[in-house]
């Protein structure tokens, strides 16, 4: 049984748990807790050349010029691909009052990924109205103290195919394939997230970070849900939440469903389920291990947000793919489904949102939106 809480209430599971990382790099954890920040300070410098870095990608070929936003610029960033070359993301981050952030009294870090419509620009626009939302109610939330970010990912049935970004074969980005275009440059869309993650955790960069948000509605929300589950360790000293708000479907991390699966043997494939994992991207951990239980453990200790519209009764299936029927027939039905077999762990949130129905700007502006988000 779900409860039923308005915009301003959540389901809180609140038992103590310790979900901080304790260091940028593998490398500190060797050494004690105790290690002075001057000396953490200057081991991720070592190491910083690895972090891919926003302004310096490639910005140009664009076939055509992105819209402009209020509050942000388009930039590129630069990523590292599989063969240690570079290939660039283009994405919108925050250039409020028309002037870059000073990066060391930015606390907070709201990364935004858009649903199947590739439209960066509405989800940065309603992260910086809610922002200013926020702000209103909390003088100490403001356009000084956090960063917003909108990261593109562009289909290759776009004309982004014939630029410099990094491009994906259809929608295969919301499940971590590599990008086919350019073609020498391959990159999976899951460590496009890491790298931004570890950009956002770079104390020379960001030194007083205090949290980072990786969110998704709708497609990408179940980009983020999919990367939460089978996304790499990355001992980030800052706090990471993943807010995922009404995805169409849910990665399963077992093979069970509640629905009968005999009419879609390939139910539980990668997308909806762990068989079959095809990626690169933490391939042996997940074969290995993902049907073990090692990709449930490691799901459960990430901090997720979740956020349902009340009203979001969808049900958009890519390709007509038959798994999602098996674990729902509607948005709704298949998170009732989920939580039954995978409730919210310690710490993890609930928000059900009344009078929205699958609408990412929405959500992101709700009470609740603005205390998950920012």
């Amino acid at each position: 049984m779900h409860r039923l809480v308005d915009e301003t209430s959540s389901h809180q599971y609140d038992q103590a748990v310790n979900r901080q990382s304790f260091c940028i790099n593998t490398v500190l954890l060797a050494m004690p807790f105790t290690l002075p920040f001057i000396t953490l300070l200057v081991i991720t410098l070592l190491f910083s050349f690895v972090i891919a870095q926003q302004y310096a990608g490639q910005s140009t070929n664009l076939p055509r010029l992105p819209p402009t936003i209020t509050g942000g610029e388009l930039a590129f960033f630069n990523i590292k691909d599989t063969n240690g070359g570079n290939v660039t993301m283009a994405n919108y981050f925050s250039l409020p009052n028309g002037q870059r952030q000073v990066t060391h009294k930015v606390q907070r870090a709201v990364v935004y990924v858009h649903g199947s419509g590739e439209d960066p620009q509405t989800y940065f626009a309603a992260l910086f109205s809610g922002l200013n939302k926020a702000a209103a109610q909390n003088p100490e939330v403001n356009q000084d103290a956090v960063v917003l970010m909108a990261p593109l990912f562009p289909s290759d049935n776009s004309d982004w195919s014939r630029s410099d970004l990094a491009t994906f074969k259809g929608r295969g980005w919301y499940i971590g394939e590599t990008s086919v275009y350019p073609a020498t440059q391959n990159v999976s869309s899951f460590d496009v997230l890491d790298q931004i993650t570890q950009y956002f955790s770079d104390v020379s960069i960001y030194p007083n970070m205090k949290e980072i948000v990786i969110a998704g509605h709708s497609m990408g929300a179940q980009m983020v849900q999919r990367y939460v589950a089978v996304g790499k360790e990355l001992f980030s000293h800052v706090p990471i939440t993943y807010w995922i708000a009404n995805p169409s479907t849910l990665l399963w991390l077992n093979d069970k469903r509640p629905s009968d699966t005999s009419s879609c043997p390939n139910y539980n494939d990668w997308g909806h389920g762990l068989d079959g994992y095809y990626l690169d991207y933490e391939h042996t951990f997940v074969n290995t291990l993902g049907n073990l239980g090692a990709v449930h453990l490691r799901y459960q200790r990430k901090r997720i947000a979740y956020a349902r519209g009340l009203n979001d009764f969808g049900n958009y299936i890519l390709n007509g793919e038959c798994s999602p029927c098996t674990t729902g027939s509607n948005r709704g039905e298949r998170l009732y489904n989920f939580f039954d077999v995978f409730p919210p762990d310690v710490g993890d949130t609930v928000d059900y949102v009344e009078g929205i129905g699958h609408n990412g700007i929405q959500m992101a502006q709700t009470q609740a939106g603005l205390n998950r988000l920012l």
